[in-house]
């Protein structure tokens, strides 16, 4: 199947990019669509982190404050496991550099569950998704983020069962956490 781009241009060139596109694609049934435009909210690649206490049978997930939740309402804090924006490192590196950053804990082993699309309608973001395994031991500091971007992040441990219950509940309102919860109930 065929793209084909007539007029593409950036709107904004900050944290992230927002380009927009005049398009045509080649539509199942034979044919060209109509000229559609499009947007592209374009942030590279992050990784996240479900983390697991092997020895204490429960979960690590950061609050923090998210804007974009706020605009909708809500009071804006919301649970989510580690995540981070893939710099110029791989994204294994990512993964244990941010779980000590928000977490304090040293993950001893990454199991990958793949690379997936945020939100693929409006964002071509992809997010590396892993499940981190550690003790309670390997805690090596208190976490929180790093004051250079601004983090103010509380840690949470959740008890498996308790995670089940918030799931169950509705509780959690970031699609990659409840991914990888419901991944690692369902699998181990």
């Amino acid at each position: 199947m065929e793209v084909e781009i007539q007029n593409k241009e950036t709107l904004l060139n900050d944290f992230f990019k927002v380009n927009v596109a005049e398009l045509q694609f080649e539509k199942f049934a034979g044919g060209w669509s109509q000229k559609v435009r499009r947007f592209n909210l374009e942030r590279g690649e992050a990784v996240a982190v479900l983390i697991y206490l092997q020895d204490r049978d429960s979960f690590i997930l950061v609050r923090q404050f998210r804007y974009a939740v706020y605009e909708t309402g809500r009071d804006g804090w919301i649970d989510e496991i580690v995540a981070g924006v893939l710099d110029s490192d791989s994204p294994i590196e990512c993964a244990k550099r941010e779980c000590l950053e928000e977490t304090g804990y040293a993950i001893q082993k990454l199991k990958y569950l793949g690379c997936v699309f945020s939100t693929p309608g409006i964002t071509s973001e992809r997010v590396h998704l892993y499940i981190g395994f550690c003790k309670s031991t390997d805690r090596k500091n208190e976490g929180g983020g790093v004051d250079h971007e601004h983090e103010d992040i509380q840690v949470k441990e959740i008890p498996r069962q308790k995670a089940v219950k918030m799931l169950n509940n509705l509780e959690f309102f970031d699609m990659k956490t409840i991914l990888a919860l419901q991944y690692f109930l369902t699998n181990f």
